[in-house]
């Protein structure tokens, strides 16, 4: 009987348990709070140039899709780092050196605020958004 491969196996078998758990422990910076929403719908900007569809794709990735109306640029992005802040959720999502920060407060459902901020941390683009059920 070869102890060394059965002394190894142990050894691996004992520590998947705790390398599952380091990894997935709720201190990551992905970790959802324990109330988390995710805000979900069509958003669109009182100029009606841009539009936010944030929603939960089949494979569970919370997604945030931009698109400039005007110009027809767009942009996809998954799973944000979540954050809150008083009553509101912030929810960054990244793209290169990028910030989108769609900031919601559960209490008024119709409404985020989006704001762009560059690999400098300037805020680029900065809009209000309100629920659309047409787009």
């Amino acid at each position: 009987m070869n102890f060394k491969a059965l002394a190894l196996a142990s050894v691996i078998g004992l520590s998947a348990p705790a390398i599952t758990e380091a990894a997935f422990t709720s201190g990551s910076a992905s970790a959802m709070p324990t109330d988390y929403v995710r805000v979900g719908g069509t958003f669109i900007d009182a100029n009606q140039e841009w539009v936010v569809r944030l929603y939960t794709d089949q494979f569970g990735a919370y997604t945030y899709e931009g698109e400039n109306i005007k110009t027809g640029a767009s942009i996809t992005l998954k799973n944000p780092e979540v954050s809150r802040e008083e009553q509101a959720y912030i929810y960054t999502f990244k793209n290169g050196g990028y910030s989108y920060k769609i900031i919601h407060n559960p209490a008024n459902q119709k409404s985020i605020a989006l704001y762009v901020f560059n690999p400098s941390g300037k805020v680029i683009l900065t809009r209000e958004m309100i629920l659309d059920w047409d787009v």
